[in-house]
């Protein structure tokens, strides 16, 4: 397998693994991970203090949190909402990876 994740003409999914993080660039002590997918779809993740995540502590990687938030942005800039609002919250890292694998 190549370092690309290709074999054989295959793609390897794209997955939580694959968000690139930041610290948040509003909120002191919270990180946002950003992955746009091939069609477009863009998942907004973020934790830290007054988000819907856990710990509710600050942090300065993924690693610090268990839970997150999460907005699924379409191609369109709109949010494609979850059944409670505009942001999926308290997601584990298996959530996240369903969400991405619903809207690859």
């Amino acid at each position: 397998m190549s370092r690309l994740g290709v074999r054989n003409g295959f793609t390897r999914p794209k997955s939580f693994k694959n968000l690139k993080w930041k610290k948040h660039r509003i909120i002191d002590g919270a990180i946002q991970g950003i992955l746009t997918l091939n069609n477009g779809i863009e998942f907004s993740v973020v934790a830290g203090p007054t988000m819907y995540s856990l710990p509710k502590d600050a942090g300065n990687s993924p690693d610090d949190f268990d839970k997150f938030e999460v907005a699924v942005i379409g191609p369109d800039g709109h949010f494609i909402s979850s059944e409670e609002g505009d942001v999926f919250g308290w997601q584990s890292r298996s959530d996240i990876n369903k969400l991405i694998q619903i809207h690859a």
